[in-house]
């Protein structure tokens, strides 16, 4: 089911936080920002736990929320950057309690709990203490007790910042899979998680919509101005302090380094998600 934004504006104590952000969400859709955008305020205003100044919101062709008119809804669940609760209590026990609470029985949840332990992977630590669980393991509990409410749409704030490398692969390939059966929004800094699940990207940066297009599209604004360059480990410093360098890599006699440019140096190379995102930013505000 997509989500419509209009306008939506966000002010707390006289200062803008989100101004006129217009988006359409649908599929799997990457919320991209640097830290401090308002991505976790918008996805907060977007789950129904924040009000806001003006502006609204639409689940497909329903009025959610507008303004102070916050309507709650079944149909999206929101999953914040830790999940961590009950930690005495076993991985079973927290989802029957969490099932109850939504009006279920001891009996008639215990179906719904074994599928959605399922669809995260997580039946062989059923029986575990929440404290002895990871950190992505308990992000995956997060998101089953999401699933037992059935949402159309899921909502992740910063789903795999802190993870290892392991986690994060696990993580990643679970949020593709909910993609096929859900709208998922990941709401993110990362740019590699949105570049590997992402079909539609928005990018907010202090409060503001620069883009919103599918990932092709954001690559195609460092088409004209990104290069590599072959320099030895003398000259990095000062190709550091002069160039906006996006990445580097270590050969045993130079450093090959990948550079917005404006101007020809080195080899000019096919762009990547990170190279449009760092050039439409350097666009939208140049560095000194």
């Amino acid at each position: 089911m997509d989500i419509y934004i209009e306008g939506l504006t966000k002010v707390i104590k006289k200062k803008q936080i989100l101004s006129d952000v217009t988006l359409s969400i649908s599929g799997v859709y990457g919320l991209l920002g640097p830290n401090g955008a308002g991505k976790t305020t918008l996805m907060k205003i977007l789950a129904g736990l924040l009000e806001f100044s003006a502006g609204r919101v639409l689940l497909g062709e329903e009025l959610i929320s507008t303004g102070t008119r916050v309507k709650r809804t079944d149909h999206i669940g929101y999953l914040p950057q830790d999940f961590m609760i009950y930690p005495e209590l076993k991985m079973y026990e927290v989802l029957e309690h969490i099932a109850i609470l939504q009006g279920e029985t001891p009996t008639s949840c215990q179906s719904k709990i074994k599928d959605v332990v399922e669809q995260v992977n997580l039946s062989e630590h059923i029986n575990k203490k929440m404290r002895e669980l990871s950190g992505g393991m308990r992000r995956r509990v997060g998101i089953a007790q999401l699933l037992l409410r059935k949402p159309s749409v899921l909502i992740f704030d910063e789903p795999t910042a802190g993870l290892d490398i392991r986690e994060r692969v696990r993580f990643r390939n679970l949020l593709k899979q909910l993609g096929k059966r859900h709208t998922v929004i990941i709401s993110s800094h990362i740019v590699e998680d949105i570049e590997f699940l992402c079909t539609k990207i928005g990018i907010i940066e202090n409060g503001r919509v620069l883009f919103e297009g599918e990932p092709e599209e954001l690559k195609k604004k460092a088409a004209h101005c990104t290069y590599e360059i072959n320099v030895s480990f003398a000259e990095l410093d000062e190709i550091m302090a002069t160039k906006e360098v996006v990445q580097m890599s270590e050969e045993p006699s130079h450093v090959v380094v990948r550079v917005l440019s404006d101007k020809p140096i080195g080899q000019r190379v096919s762009p990547r998600l990170m190279d449009g995102y760092l050039a439409l930013l350097k666009e939208a505000a140049p560095l000194e």
